[in-house]
């Protein structure tokens, strides 16, 4: 395991120790930073240069993952050069893993993963800035499904008018070096 990879896990160990209540008592948390932090290891397996699965190989990538910020944070950047380039930012805030998602709509959805789900991480949407009103359109909640080291699919949810209006399902192999 890498170094910051190790410090991460090393940090969140740590950080759930120490959480405690007023009274002196270990606090029951609804999100276990271990297990977020184990989260986002999974997003940072995923750096390097990703396709769609059935595209044409010629193009490109169309999904890239970095690691930045000394292994605390992943970005994915999904079709990166073209005019509708979004980018989804991975991080831990507390002991919650949550993403923000910088949408070609326009606004930027914040999510918090839920609890860990075997090879499944599903983000949850809690608000979005720049949001115009209640009912404009944006991305509502997210999923990733780690196939394996060079398969994962996202599977997202579109709302318009305060309802789901469509699914969108990428399914991504990772392009060999």
């Amino acid at each position: 395991m890498n170094r910051p990879l190790r410090s991460l896990l090393a940090l969140s160990l740590f950080t759930l120790g120490s959480c405690k209540s007023p009274g002196g008592d270990f606090e029951e948390l609804r999100f276990d930073r271990e297990g977020s932090a184990q989260q986002l290891v999974r997003f940072m397996a995923l750096e390097g240069d990703w396709r769609i699965v059935g595209g044409d190989p010629s193009e490109g990538p169309t999904h890239t993952y970095r690691t930045i910020a000394n292994g605390t944070v992943v970005v994915e950047t999904a079709f990166p050069g073209e005019p509708h380039e979004m980018i989804s930012v991975f991080h831990l805030d507390g002991p919650k893993l949550v993403m923000t998602h910088y949408c070609a709509a326009g606004n930027q959805p914040y999510m918090i993963a839920e609890h860990p789900s075997g090879d499944r991480v599903h983000f949850r949407f809690q608000r979005a800035s720049d949001l115009n009103f209640p009912g404009a359109p944006h991305m509502r909640d997210a999923s990733y499904h780690f196939i394996d080291r060079d398969r994962v699919t996202s599977s997202w949810s579109y709302w318009e008018d305060g309802k789901k209006s469509s699914d969108m399902n990428i399914d991504l192999e990772r392009v060999p070096d």
